[in-house]
């Protein structure tokens, strides 16, 4: 979630990570690359991941500069018509409220989702695959268009009686 909105992660998050959580952040991906590393059988492999987990982190680092300065052009902006953009540096959350705020972050993040803002995921895919439908709703649906087709027959054959009773009582 942090690669795909890092400036929303830094919000919620990043910004209230002290250093020591920081260091074991990157320790913990260090240890990610040289496990799978050991996994595939060789030591390069663990050098490969390290390099992929550093210029993935730099990657990471550039899109959230470029969205932080996005939204302090957009901050200069509604500064010159109010001063409530300013944010209190000395707060510090609690381990209660940092809870919170991350599952704020979660559910921000699910809610984008689900939503269809997530650029990175390719909707259409699942969207169109048939293999991903709900079966209980597709025999439903199926269900009701035919009975629906049997209410559109049977009014049919209603309106046909009602105009031959029209024209017998005519004759």
């Amino acid at each position: 979630m942090r690669i795909r909105e890092p400036l929303l992660y830094e919000q919620y998050i990043g910004q209230f990570l002290t250093d020591e959580e920081v260091l074991e952040r990157s320790q913990e991906a260090m240890l990610d690359g040289a496990q799978e590393g050991q996994a595939g059988g060789g030591g390069s492999c663990g050098l490969a991941n390290l390099l992929l987990n550093s210029y993935q982190e730099r990657l990471i680092q550039n899109r959230l500069q470029e969205e932080q300065d996005r939204e302090d052009g957009a901050q200069e902006e509604d500064e010159d018509d109010e001063d409530d953009g300013v944010q209190q540096r000395g707060w510090e959350p609690t381990a209660e409220e940092k809870a919170l705020l991350r599952e704020e972050f979660i559910s921000q993040m699910h809610q984008r989702f689900l939503d269809g803002k997530d650029k990175d995921f390719n909707y259409s895919e699942v969207d169109d695959n048939p293999d991903y439908d709900n079966l209980d709703i597709v025999s439903r649906d199926a269900e009701d268009k035919y009975f629906d087709e049997d209410d559109d027959e049977d009014e049919e054959e209603e309106e046909m009686e009602k105009d031959d009773d029209e024209e017998n009582m005519a004759q």
